[in-house]
């Protein structure tokens, strides 16, 4: 009788074993796969239409944005920062710290969590969490946009070429910039240069005290130069990305 009260005893400890994993549906090795709704994949026009100048808006929700990395920063000219592009615009998109991403990435950037708006006219995305950037693929090099110095002055700048990757030709240093370093690299302070073209239109180039080339001498000559260009109230400024770029090594005129 004591037998047959064990093995039931048993038994019926076997049978809740089993309802209970039965029952248990959670698979602790798998996270849950997460899917992209349309409405939450934007372009950098769509962010810009939606909020204009002058409105901030925060992040709560999973919102993607696709770009390539425009600029980095390996030169120390800019800092828990990067400038990407898409298809029609660029942005600038402030860190919460520095990022391993290059220059060439291709990255999709989940913008929860971080701020919307605009600092002193310059649109941006701020503190975006370095983690919510993936990086899909690399060497995909923007091309620079040949632009004049007064298009860059023109009244539809903040959309058609803020952030934006652009070469100017035909420029050179003010003959009064000859003798000065692109920024204070002893005193690691920022400085600005000034840039003109062979009509006499100026712009500036705004250099970190950090930069590796801070304490590099302007170039001498004329010629053409790469650079990111930003906004600054209504002054547009030049962002050089590496001293390669600043190509016035020509007469000048």
């Amino acid at each position: 009788m004591k037998k047959k009260n064990k093995y039931r005893i048993l038994l019926l400890s076997l049978l809740i074993a089993v309802i209970s994993f039965g029952c248990n549906d959670t698979e602790f090795d798998t996270p849950p796969i997460k899917t992209l709704v349309d409405s939450t994949v934007l372009t950098i026009t769509n962010l810009r239409d939606s909020f204009p100048s002058g409105s901030q808006h925060i992040f709560t929700g999973d919102s993607i944005l696709f770009g390539v990395v425009t600029m980095d920063e390996r030169s120390g000219n800019i800092y828990k920062k990067l400038y990407i592009q898409d298809n029609d615009q660029a942005v600038e998109l402030r860190l919460t710290a520095s990022s391993r991403v290059l220059e060439g990435d291709s990255i999709r950037v989940n913008l929860k969590g971080s701020t919307l708006g605009y600092y002193n006219q310059q649109f941006q995305v701020d503190k975006l969490d370095v983690a919510n950037l993936v990086v899909q693929a690399s060497g995909l090099n923007k091309e620079p946009i040949l632009v004049t110095i007064p298009q860059l002055a023109a009244s539809d700048f903040s959309t058609k070429y803020q952030s934006k990757l652009i070469r100017i030709d035909s420029v050179q240093f003010l003959s009064g910039e000859l003798n000065k370093t692109y920024a204070d690299a002893a005193n690691q302070a920022d400085a600005s240069r000034t840039l003109q073209d062979n009509t006499g239109n100026t712009i500036i180039i705004r250099t970190s005290g950090f930069s590796s080339f801070a304490g590099a001498q302007v170039a001498q000559g004329s010629g053409s130069i790469i650079a990111i260009v930003t906004q600054y109230f209504d002054t547009r400024q030049l962002v050089i990305r590496k001293l390669s770029e600043v190509e016035l090594d020509g007469e000048r005129f």
